[in-house]
């Protein structure tokens, strides 16, 4: 049997530098909403919760925080680690002009189709520098 035979969920953590700021962007331009905050000064930390639909994501603020300095797509894999984390969508233009309407969201690289694999995707910058990836499949041209 498989270890991941069991799994239902996956989740992602991000380390952050401003918990209270993170937690809001998210909520104000995502969508999330908080479901547990927790103080953890024995370990000089504190997480927040965030969830939305199915998803389920963690911000660990650390005071020993450091940052890693990612470059944009396409060069985002240049570095060790998680490269971006990937939302689906059903209709990323609507997406696409949902965000440009925010003209606080950094737009990381713009929206890109790749035809032969029938992927469309474009990636932003939260409010710490992490990139977050939005795409959308479709039946690829033969």
């Amino acid at each position: 049997m498989s270890i991941l035979a069991e799994v239902k969920d996956i989740s992602v953590s991000f380390a952050v530098k401003d918990l209270d700021a993170t937690a809001k962007w998210y909520q104000d331009y995502l969508g999330f909403k908080q479901v547990l905050f927790r103080d953890f000064p024995e370990y000089g930390t504190r997480i927040v919760f965030l969830e939305i639909n199915d998803i389920s994501i963690e911000l660990i603020e650390d005071q020993k925080w450091t940052s890693i300095d990612r470059p944009s797509p396409p060069q985002h894999t240049t570095v060790q680690g998680v490269s971006q984390v990937r939302f689906m969508v059903h209709d990323i233009e609507k997406v696409v002009e949902r965000v440009k309407a925010q003209p606080e969201i950094e737009i990381a690289w713009d929206l890109i189709v790749v035809e032969d694999i029938g992927f469309k995707e474009f990636f932003i910058r939260d409010n710490e520098g992490n990139i977050l990836q939005f795409a959308e499949t479709f039946e690829p041209k033969k």
